[in-house]
């Protein structure tokens, strides 16, 4: 029978250091060839009603899924059969963070310890949460517009488990060049229209993961940043060349290329170099892709049914 998992379900069974493994692995599927994004839909419906449809199928994991905005269907490939209704909310925030983490773990400097973080909203934790799972961080720094928000959430950061160390340090930042300061990680996650950081204040070494932003209309990166990377990954080019708002807006002025661009699971799997030099400047940038989602609801099913968790629907 299938079951039900809730976002509180999603919160005790995943944990950011599993989800970072979880793509990980996923990345390896799909250089093997066995994994099938659908890219994500976007519906306003006359009422005013608003709708989201986006999914894949992962054959190593014997899933498809496909997420709508409430629920999340999940089945196996081998007999078609309804596995799973999960609520994906919690997976989509989770997830987030570790497609920046997967990049950060293949693209950044190994010893990397210093985090900017441009951007001080909910998504902001699991970007954070990511980084201290793949890197030894000892320094973030945290730069909004708001200080009463920057504030606040230094606050809030320095209980959250995956920070609460003696080891790591949490500080604002009063501006984006004091953020990006010696910092060899730099996140952007913000849904801002308009750039947030000048790219010549990018440090040589610096790897840059642009999360916030799945929109034609937003753009988180300048020409600067973009120019200056030596690699530009993105989870999967079909979607970048319709959500991206930045490499959308490069391309069309001829500052990028799309034949630039590399696909995350070239990097995992070792096809193209995450950092070619300790001095390169490295990017990704970050739609969120249906694949994912379906790697993190298979993980979830193992963890559910091996636990006990979740509640059997009656079919």
């Amino acid at each position: 029978m299938a079951i039900y998992i809730t976002n509180d379900d999603v919160r005790n069974l995943l944990s950011m250091e599993a989800a970072v493994d979880v793509l990980d692995d996923l990345f390896r599927q799909e250089a093997a060839g066995l994994v099938e994004n659908i890219p994500r839909k976007r519906r306003r419906f006359e009422g005013g009603g608003s709708g989201t449809l986006m999914g894949g199928v992962v054959l190593g994991s014997k899933a498809y899924g496909v997420r709508n905005s409430n629920h999340s269907l999940l089945h196996d490939t081998d007999t078609g059969a309804l596995q799973a209704v999960i609520e994906p909310r919690e997976v989509a925030w989770i997830r987030t963070g570790a497609a920046s983490g997967v990049a950060t773990k293949y693209m950044a400097l190994d010893d990397a310890r210093v985090v900017g973080c441009v951007g001080t909203g909910h998504q902001a934790v699991t970007q954070l949460r990511a980084m201290c799972a793949v890197r030894p961080i000892s320094l973030i720094k945290v730069y909004s517009r708001s200080q009463e928000r920057r504030d606040a959430f230094v606050k809030q950061m320095a209980l959250d488990p995956a920070i609460d160390n003696p080891s790591i340090k949490i500080v604002t930042a009063d501006s984006t060049e004091a953020c990006l300061a010696g910092s060899q990680i730099v996140v952007a996650i913000t849904n801002s229209r308009t750039p947030v950081f000048d790219g010549a204040l990018l440090e040589p070494g610096t790897h840059v993961n642009a999360a916030g932003g799945n929109s034609y209309a937003r753009c988180e990166v300048d020409d600067v940043t973009i120019r200056r990377s030596s690699v530009i990954a993105v989870d999967n080019l079909h979607q970048a060349k319709r959500e991206c708002g930045e490499l959308i807006a490069a391309a069309d002025r001829g500052v990028f290329r799309w034949g630039q661009a590399v696909e995350l699971h070239q990097v995992v799997s070792g096809q193209v170099a995450g950092r070619p030099s300790t001095d390169a400047i490295t990017l990704f940038e970050s739609q969120g892709i249906g694949t994912e989602d379906t790697a993190c609801y298979a993980y979830l099913l193992r963890q559910a049914r091996e636990l006990g968790i979740g509640t059997e629907l009656p079919f």
